[in-house]
């Protein structure tokens, strides 16, 4: 909400709809499985068939794009949605830095091939004092004689 107007298009939706169009776009739809997008309380899952053809590190770095599916680029891109220059998981991770999320998890899997992007709804700050906690309960500060 901005005084009273509901905003329809945040960084957050903008994000969302790319990692859709990423895991339509960059399926191997030859491969085994088909797409996969879950949906939990406190995060989204979006997978596909295939391996990630320009690598985990140049994806998160953006700047490089080599899709499989170009027809469906170009579908994307004429509804203004994705852009061929590489920045669509950059601004995912933009966007949930920008909120003080989690930071998304690409995972990539072999025979057969799948790649997994986990946008998770988690505070950072939360995740660092869940981890302090239990270091703590490990070492045996936090018991009670």
């Amino acid at each position: 909400m901005d005084g009273g107007n509901r905003i329809d298009d945040t960084p957050v939706h903008k994000a969302v709809r790319e990692a859709v169009a990423n895991c339509i776009i960059h399926a191997d739809y030859h491969g085994t499985g088909g797409i996969v997008i879950k949906s939990f309380v406190d995060k989204l899952i979006f997978a596909n068939p295939g391996y990630i053809r320009i690598g985990k590190h140049q994806m998160k770095m953006g700047g490089d794009s080599d899709p499989r599916n170009k027809v469906l680029m170009k579908m994307f891109n004429l509804i203004n949605i994705g852009e061929r220059s590489g920045s669509g998981v950059p601004s995912i991770f933009n966007a949930w830095e920008d909120n003080g999320w989690k930071e998304p998890a690409i995972e990539e899997s072999f025979a057969p091939d799948r790649t997994a992007l986990c946008l998770e709804f988690v505070k950072k700050q939360a995740e660092k004092a869940s981890g302090k906690n239990k270091r703590k309960e490990a070492s045996g500060k936090n018991l009670v004689a």
